[in-house]
């Protein structure tokens, strides 16, 4: 049993949601794989940007139309402020990848070649460790206890952030020892930095999660 008792409509709602954060986070790699390969135009660029703005524009409404429900049906404050807290971060993977998309669009940004591979490789971990959340949300409000029971999947969420957080560090190395201006340099680190951060926000839903756990625990 979940959380929400009688929760279907709930789950599917988020479940919803989630979908539609993962499709915002996967046209958003799409988006990278292209913006690291300098003889890829700008205009493929704005177009792919479109997918990501698109999915993060569904993400928002899903989230939307989840509030408008919890606020019309019969649910104790608590669990009902548990599904919107976990459904509102979620919301920001979306944001996170939307806003890094339109500042590359913006600023006319692109990776240079030589760090491609790691900043890929940091949206495949990121993308790994987000199915780990979806699963962890999908038992979070359909098998409570069986979550309770066993939550490493929480702490294997935790690892995944922890190996960007080593690629992270190893860019933020070889970025500021390259012989360019501080400025560019800043503005590489800077991209980085949101790429990576999308991880962090994943790891912070688990850290609720586990909350959650410890204070609904009978």
């Amino acid at each position: 049993m979940g959380i929400f008792k009688k929760s279907s409509s709930v789950s599917t709602l988020i479940m919803e949601q989630i979908k539609d954060v993962e499709g915002c986070l996967i046209n958003f790699e799409n988006f990278m794989r292209a913006a690291v390969k300098p003889e890829i135009p700008m205009e493929t660029l704005r177009s792919l940007s479109v997918g990501v703005h698109q999915m993060e524009n569904a993400a928002d409404r899903s989230l939307r139309v989840m509030i408008d429900f919890l606020g019309s049906a019969n649910y104790l404050p608590s669990p009902r402020e548990d599904l919107i807290s976990i459904a509102a971060k979620c919301d920001k993977v979306a944001n996170k990848c939307q806003h890094a998309a339109m500042l590359i669009i913006v600023q006319k940004f692109r990776f240079p070649e030589k760090y491609g591979s790691d900043v890929m490789e940091i949206l495949e971990i990121t993308k790994e460790q987000f199915q780990l959340l979806k699963e962890s949300v999908c038992l979070l409000f359909s098998r409570f206890n069986e979550l309770l029971s066993d939550h490493s999947i929480l702490d294997e969420i935790r690892e995944y952030e922890s190996r960007v957080d080593k690629i992270e560090e190893r860019l933020y190395e070889r970025i500021y020892d390259e012989d360019i201006g501080l400025a560019e340099r800043n503005q590489m680190a800077g991209f980085v930095e949101m790429v990576s951060d999308i991880s962090d926000i994943i790891e912070d839903i688990a850290d609720s999660i586990q909350i959650i756990l410890i204070t609904r625990k009978g």
